[in-house]
């Protein structure tokens, strides 16, 4: 039998290295000449990777098949066989390498790869797949890895771009190849490695420019001017629209401005300038006037303006032309601004709105004040009569009940003059008289009416008052009721044997300022930002003390009537403080 012509190992390795110099040099071209897309080129760099591989696994199939059909000995096929391996692997233009299955280690490197990262091939050789990767990145590696080493996973595989570091500590993005051989006696995987870095650039750099395209044009979107009245064409045939008249006014533009941010007026140029919420209304009216036309057509819808705001605009059309069957062919219309009669109509309909709630909250508290105050007078008249009856003297255990029903009654008619009074100052009905008065003399006839439920509560009270102070600027019911409250709530809220502390001084600009402080639990910064909420008790509810939670919003309403003001301050756990700040009366005039 004749033996089979078989082609001498060096042609092969020569082959070779000339078909991977010529793929090196000319697939870059190749790859750019199909497709300039960044997305479309990662995919024939793979490809080309791909086949690079393949190319490269058929001429070792070939080598070897060329060295063991040689008539010679076993060791001179396994020399030759290393020599060309060493050959075609050294050779290769392209970064390739060998690397453990199992232990990821770099097993061989050519001179490309060593060229490419900056490592020598010994410091190759003591290093893992792990050792290129960016730290952050090794997770992904290792899922990589695991899957290549599944029993579906394919013989030829590609992946990328993955982040490889160089000895320098730059960093490439790189797309690898790889398929599994056996390296002498262990389980091993060539790769071959294509430098991406300047592809992906190219991509970030066009979806950036994609991006800035984007922006741009939602910004000559938000670019519209005002005007008032415009004219407008719409041909149903062709599906044309034109505008005329002072449509570019109406919208704040010009017609070649608006040409030069949207191109020619189309029937898009609707959907682009509607506000998103009118956009869908208007075009299903729009289209339920071409079904039936019974009724003009008239639309009101928001366009925006440069300035960011919508402007609504009342558009109204009638049919210009029709076919012989009758079907629309053209319509022709108006727009006009009318945002001033919709706020115009918007603050009417606010007004009525404020004024019935007003007139409600009126026939109410004056309701509740017929209905309510009449029967409950009756209950504190009988209570005080059954309690002061000696003829039919009541036990003690009556005698407690009635007072119970005495003191509720006197809580429930507080309350209701309370109401009262906050509304009479939400609408301005108090009778306010401001005049100049003695503050000190007024603070010391407030201290004394409550110097009982101070004495009950065992509580300290302090005073501090400046000499030589002028004359306040109030009206003196007002104020001292307004006192009273803040008194009232620094015992009924103080602490037990505590100190309730008033003071009165000048304050800046010739103002007076008079200061009620009290220990005790005081109040968190968010009870302070509610304080002056009318039937908020700060969360005291619960408590033993009695009240409306309205008496702050009244002392407020009244402070600020006479020209003054009220703040608060507090420490949690340790103390509240509030201060009325008074004008003081203009001196006297002479002559």
């Amino acid at each position: 039998m004749q033996e089979r012509p078989h082609r001498s190992p060096v042609v092969l390795v020569l082959a070779y290295l000339a078909a991977g110099t010529a793929w090196v040099l000319l697939s870059e071209h190749a790859a750019l000449a199909l497709t300039s897309d960044p997305r479309q080129l990662t995919l024939v760099h793979t490809i080309q990777g791909l086949l690079f591989v393949a190319m490269t696994g058929c001429l070792l199939i070939l080598l070897l098949r060329s060295l063991t059909t040689r008539a010679s000995t076993e060791d001179t096929v396994l020399h030759e066989i290393a020599v060309s391996y060493e050959q075609m692997f050294h050779a290769n233009p392209q970064p390739m390498w060998i690397y453990d299955a199992l232990s990821l280690r770099f097993l061989d490197v050519n001179g490309a790869a060593i060229a490419q990262y900056g490592w020598s091939r010994e410091e190759f050789l003591q290093m893992t797949l792990a050792d290129l990767r960016p730290p952050e990145d090794i997770p992904a590696m290792e899922a990589q890895v695991r899957a290549v080493r599944g029993p579906d996973a394919p013989g030829v595989t590609s992946s990328g771009p993955w982040r490889h570091r160089r000895k320098d500590g730059s960093e490439l993005l790189a797309r690898t190849s790889a398929h599994g051989l056996q390296f002498g006696d262990r389980s091993a995987r060539l790769c071959v490695v294509t430098d991406v870095t300047a592809q992906q650039a190219l991509a970030a750099e066009r979806e950036q420019m994609i991006t800035e395209l984007r922006h741009s044009r939602e910004w000559l979107d938000a670019a519209i001017n005002g005007g008032r009245i415009g004219l407008w064409a719409r041909d149903l045939r062709s599906d044309m629209l034109t505008l005329g008249g002072r449509w570019a006014d109406l919208i704040g533009t010009t017609p070649d401005d608006f040409n030069s941010r949207f191109g020619e007026v189309a029937t898009d140029s609707f959907a682009k300038l509607c506000h998103p919420d009118d956009l869908p209304g208007a075009s299903e009216r729009f289209r339920a006037f071409l079904r039936d036309q019974r009724e003009p057509y008239a639309d009101e819808y928001r366009l925006r303006h440069a300035d960011g705001r919508w402007v609504w605009v009342l558009s109204r059309g009638h049919v210009a032309e029709r076919d012989a069957d009758g079907r629309i062919l053209r319509m022709v219309g108006s727009f006009a601004d009318i945002t001033d009669v919709k706020a115009a109509q918007a603050a009417r309909e606010q007004q009525h709105a404020a004024e019935q709630a007003n007139a409600m909250k009126s026939q109410f508290l004056a309701r509740v004040s017929h209905e309510l105050r009449t029967p409950l007078n009756a209950v504190l008249g009988f209570s005080q009569l059954l309690r002061l009856d000696t003829a039919a003297p009541l036990q003690a255990q009556q005698l407690e009940r009635v007072e119970h029903i005495e003191r509720a009654g006197q809580h429930l008619l507080r309350l209701i003059t309370d109401l009262m009074d906050l509304s009479k100052v939400e609408v301005g009905a108090m009778d306010m008289h401001s005049v100049p008065l003695d503050l000190q003399a007024l603070a010391d006839e407030a201290l004394a009416m409550v110097a009982g439920d101070a004495a009950q509560r065992r509580m300290h009270i302090e005073r501090a008052f400046e000499a030589g102070l002028p004359p306040a600027l109030a009206d003196p019911l007002r104020l001292k009721q307004s006192l009273l409250n803040l008194l009232s709530n620094a015992i009924k809220y103080g602490a037990p044997e505590g100190v309730v502390r008033v003071t009165l001084h000048r304050a800046e600009a010739g103002a007076l300022q008079l200061a009620v402080w009290n220990s005790g639990p005081g109040l968190s910064d968010a009870q302070l930002a509610r304080l002056y909420e009318p039937f908020n008790r700060l969360g005291r509810d619960a408590g033993a003390e009695t009240g409306s939670g309205i008496g702050l919003a009244i002392t407020r309403q009244l402070v600020e009537s006479m020209g003054g003001r009220i703040e608060a301050r507090s420490q949690q756990g340790a103390w509240a403080e509030f201060t009325l700040t008074l004008r003081s009366a203009p001196p006297p005039a002479t002559g």
